[in-house]
């Protein structure tokens, strides 16, 4: 016995495949996106403020070091100690260039004893390019 079918009218199909394809990219890049924002910003520092802020230029090859109120350092989102930042500096083979900075993202209330041995370490290594974040006045 044969069913008898009904005849669809030929009409506007929605394709949804490119649709799955800009999101499964929306997904990636926000979760990329978000996973550098948590490394940079693991210590809960407050930054000191200044009423003269020059970051003229995004630097290609920066490190940036995060000193809280009680001295402990982070980088790259883990901690470290004083040890582990010597080996990190040194270690840059980038260090001794001009286009390479570190940057010490210190807490105000941070005594300069403990930001002191970080600008010492960098002395060391070699490297000439050491900034501090500011908050803008």
């Amino acid at each position: 016995m044969k069913i008898p079918q009904r005849e669809r009218p030929p009409g506007i199909r929605f394709n949804i495949t490119p649709l799955i394809d800009v999101v499964f990219l929306l997904v990636i890049f926000f979760l990329v996106t978000a996973h550098f924002a948590q490394n940079e910003q693991v210590a809960a520092v407050e930054l000191p403020q200044a009423t003269q802020v020059d970051d003229t230029a995004e630097v290609p090859r920066r490190l940036i070091v995060s000193v809280t109120r009680e001295g402990q350092l982070f980088v790259k989102g883990r901690p470290v100690d004083m040890d582990e930042l010597e080996h990190l500096l040194e270690m840059e083979p980038h260090g001794r260039t001009a286009d390479y900075e570190v940057r010490i993202r210190s807490d105000q209330l941070t005594p300069y004893a403990r930001v002191e041995p970080i600008l010492l370490a960098c002395l060391r290594a070699g490297v000439t390019n050491v900034g501090f974040n500011v908050i803008e006045k």
